[in-house]
């Protein structure tokens, strides 16, 4: 039986530095393209407009300083809840397999989290090249020559309060039709435009799992139940990791885009089980020219 989710913007929701290192096993994104089967969306009204926060956390399995960038991202959600959209991207070398990492087994750090999305975003924003963890709070202060983009997790809760109050410029929707059987997704995103913007602007829709339970050097210590949260693992968005095309010019206020995606969740990604009870989608809308995001909204795959 399929299952179907409703959420809106204003809805309450939710929660060392290293070379680069490619990915040399990238995944295939799943979208199937056919949309053909997926049932009309029907939206609900909107009766309230809130700014939500997408914070990006740049992590690895052997980054020892990584999990008090999660924890950090726990509490700033704890502090605006309803506001904050967490996303946890393995990249660089700190989350290449490592067996028998730092006299851990042999069968420790063996998963290759990657994926072909962190990667691109890690190839633009720096963050492993510029050193473990990193976090980006909807993508402002973008700067390729001073990477002021980039933010150390201890300076996260100062900054996370000095943007929670931004007003909202555009309501964002998300309605997922999953079925179970098939493993198939259908997406639909509505945006309403609340102010007139004159800008290049594209549309992104993430898968991320949640609750995954591996290896993880927390502080010198090599933990072998450690919690990995809302973890990327691919891109719904045909196009991949920079979206689809939304609007360009000048976009008057009270502009509405509708758009729909499906994708089919593979059984794993690089051999680690994908359970759709633990997925999330993600959809953000940014500026092209900056790669600020404007709004972002998340709904929880399944009840």
């Amino acid at each position: 039986m399929k299952k179907i989710l409703i959420i809106s913007i204003f809805s309450a929701t939710i929660l060392a530095s290293c070379d680069y290192e490619s990915n040399p096993y990238p995944e295939k994104n799943g979208n199937s393209a056919d949309t053909t089967s997926c049932a009309s969306p029907a939206f609900p009204a909107v009766t309230s407009h809130i700014k939500k926060i997408l914070i990006e956390d740049f992590t690895g399995h052997t980054c020892g300083n990584c999990p008090h960038a999660a924890t950090e991202l726990h509490e700033i959600d704890s502090l605006y809840p309803g506001q904050i959209v967490g996303m946890a991207m393995h990249v660089g070398s700190f989350a290449a397999p490592t067996p028998g990492y730092s006299g851990s087994p042999s069968t420790a750090f063996t998963a290759d989290y990657r994926t072909t999305v962190g990667d691109e975003y890690d190839a633009t924003f720096g963050a492993s090249d510029f050193g473990l963890p990193q976090g980006m709070f909807n993508r402002k202060d973008y700067d390729a020559v001073t990477q002021t983009h980039l933010k150390f997790y201890p300076n996260w809760k100062a900054y996370a309060a000095s943007i929670v109050s931004e007003p909202s410029v555009v309501d964002l929707q998300l309605i997922s039709d999953f079925d179970a059987s098939t493993r198939k997704i259908c997406c639909s995103v509505r945006d309403s435009f609340l102010t007139t913007l004159t800008d290049t602007l594209k549309m992104v829709v993430l898968l991320t799992q949640d609750s995954i339970i591996d290896w993880q050097d927390y502080m010198g210590v090599n933990m072998s139940n450690y919690v990995h949260r809302h973890m990327l693992r691919d891109a719904i968005t045909p196009s991949g990791a920079w979206g689809e095309s939304l609007a360009s010019g000048a976009i008057p206020s009270g502009t509405m885009h509708i758009k729909k995606f499906a994708y089919t969740i593979p059984d794993a990604y690089k051999s680690i089980p994908c359970v759709a009870n633990h997925c999330h989608l993600i959809a953000f809308i940014y500026k092209v020219r900056t790669y600020e995001i404007i709004q972002v909204e998340e709904i929880k795959l399944t009840p």
